[in-house]
């Protein structure tokens, strides 16, 4: 499996109304035209995002600099930084690095902004879960997405690189590769008066959808069925006896197989008890292993990672199982929230981020024909679960960094209208959420490399530092209202990427 390169985008119209601005892009390998409008104070932003079915990413259309200077970052909720890939890149000006790594997408010239500034030479530094990674700068710069304009927004602008897109990080202020916390976009906008609350909604829409939408300061209550069910976050506590919010980790209660006649299989033994990380800038889905592992017994696939990068099933069960869904529980089963996956989502043709190299054969002993195979988009974490597109697409997520809560529900796919509710500021609960109080704790040990990117996996862009260290060992109860106790203070975490890395620490969900 290789990467690809990011497909050209065009916006095709843009409206403004108040409180919310929305942009729509579709996917045009011919243009890359993009336009603007700046409108003032909100209390939400929408950006629509680009589903680069190939390629594996989502991307937003942004301006950056004075005059403004079109780019499409990838968009992700796995890191904090939003950096930019410099025209002067090694990686843009060498032949040799680009046959191995991609052609460069969008860069941004510097000597081109009257309002670029450098604040830190040197300080940019960032390594990904999958050991791409970036270094050059911290700068400021005016930034505009989805209309609005964040003014001095400090950012990365990399010199050095094997990732051919920019970012846009959008989670924890605490997971920044700078040595220092500094305010980032969702800080920036509160602050500026953009929005109301540090809280945003993702909604990436199946996978045949050209476009997804992110709304900073909102939700769309339109884009999802059923109610959404809040989730507590994982929160590190540190060796002084504090606490930090890092990654946006919740605890997947159950994994179960629905097959096309309604029958069900539960792959976890009557229950689970993992933290995942919910990772708009991985690919796929990595599972722990011992679930990987059922779930591909059960749909007959077969597991070829460590050959050619993929799992192999059956292309036919796309319309063979059509009705086949991957239920994963969050919450307990008495008031949590399920959210389903079509096996339909789960298939790829193999090329793009699924192609063979050419030194690279299919298994001899595949259990079906070698004409039908296909790829699945979920793999075993080796110790990584991390819940990335292959996964989100089928799950509308709202992210409240303010109250250190996500809300979960199925995505309404296709959704052709929109009911947009607005955050306000102080709120302590996510708008048209119900709350599920549930105590999950999980001993973490230091990251290691999982993902992709150059070694030729689907990318995964979860961020991995080493600025943190945590406490041996630490407990909490849980909230007395509702969901039993999940005790899993024994359980060891290895390699989750987008946590800061650390060493013989305790994570919390409460």
């Amino acid at each position: 499996m290789k990467l690809t390169s990011l497909l050209s985008l065009t916006v095709l119209c843009g409206a403004a109304t108040a409180g919310v601005v929305t942009m729509n892009i579709e996917r045009n390998p011919a243009s890359s035209g993009v336009s603007r409008r700046h409108p003032s104070k909100r209390d939400a932003i929408t950006e629509s995002l680009v589903n680069n079915i190939t390629g594996g990413s989502y991307m937003a259309s942004v301006s950056v600099g004075t005059p403004a200077q079109k780019l499409y970052l990838a968009i992700d909720t796995g890191s904090s930084d939003v950096w930019l890939l410099s025209k002067t890149a090694d990686l843009c000006t060498s032949a040799a690095d680009q046959a191995y790594y991609g052609s460069c997408e969008t860069t941004f010239n510097a000597a081109k902004s009257s309002t670029f500034k450098v604040v830190e030479e040197n300080g940019f530094d960032i390594t990904y879960a999958d050991q791409s990674g970036a270094s050059g700068d911290y700068v400021t710069d005016d930034f505009t997405v989805g209309g609005a304009t964040v003014r001095n927004l400090e950012m990365g602008i990399a010199y050095n690189s094997t990732v051919t897109t920019g970012l846009m990080g959008i989670g924890y202020d605490t997971n920044e590769a700078a040595n220092s916390i500094y305010p980032n976009i969702i800080d920036d906008m509160v602050s500026q008066g953009l929005i109301s609350a540090k809280a945003y909604s993702l909604y990436l829409d199946d996978l045949q959808s050209s476009t997804g939408s992110i709304i900073f300061g909102g939700l769309d209550s339109d884009k999802y069925h059923g109610s959404l069910v809040e989730l507590p976050v994982a929160a590190e506590h540190l060796r002084n006896g504090s606490q930090i919010y890092a990654a946006f980790a919740v605890a997947l209660t159950s994994l179960s197989v629905t097959s096309s006649n309604g029958s069900t299989v539960e792959l976890d033994n009557g229950g689970v008890a993992e933290a995942v990380i919910l990772d708009s800038g991985t690919t796929l889905t990595y599972l722990p292993d011992y679930l990987a592992a059922s779930l591909f017994f059960e749909i007959g696939a077969y597991d070829d990672t460590a050959n050619s990068g993929n799992v192999y099933v059956d292309c036919n069960m796309r319309t063979k199982n059509s009705s086949m869904t991957i239920d994963y529980g969050f919450g307990g089963a008495s008031s949590g929230a399920t959210v389903k996956v079509s096996i339909s989502e789960l298939i790829f043709d193999l090329n793009g981020i699924f192609s063979l190299y050419p030194d690279t054969r299919l298994p001899s002993n595949l259990p079906f024909s070698q004409s039908d195979t296909c790829a699945l988009g979920i793999q075993s974490g080796g110790g990584t679960n991390l819940l990335g597109d292959t996964f989100l697409r089928s799950a509308y997520v709202v992210y409240d960094l303010d109250n250190d809560k996500v809300a979960i529900a199925q995505t309404n796919f296709n959704s052709t209208t929109s009911s947009i509710v607005q955050f306000t500021a102080g709120q302590t609960s996510i708008p048209n959420a119900s709350g599920v109080a549930s105590s999950v704790s999980v001993t973490a040990t230091a990251t290691g490399a999982q993902g992709a990117g150059a070694g030729g996996k689907a990318s995964s862009t979860a961020q991995t530092s080493s600025t943190s260290s945590a406490s041996a060992s630490a407990s909490k109860s849980a909230a007395t209202n509702s969901a039993p106790v999940l005790d899993l203070s024994g359980f060891v975490l290895l390699s989750i990427a987008g946590l800061l890395a650390v060493a013989g620490g305790s994570w919390f969900l409460a």
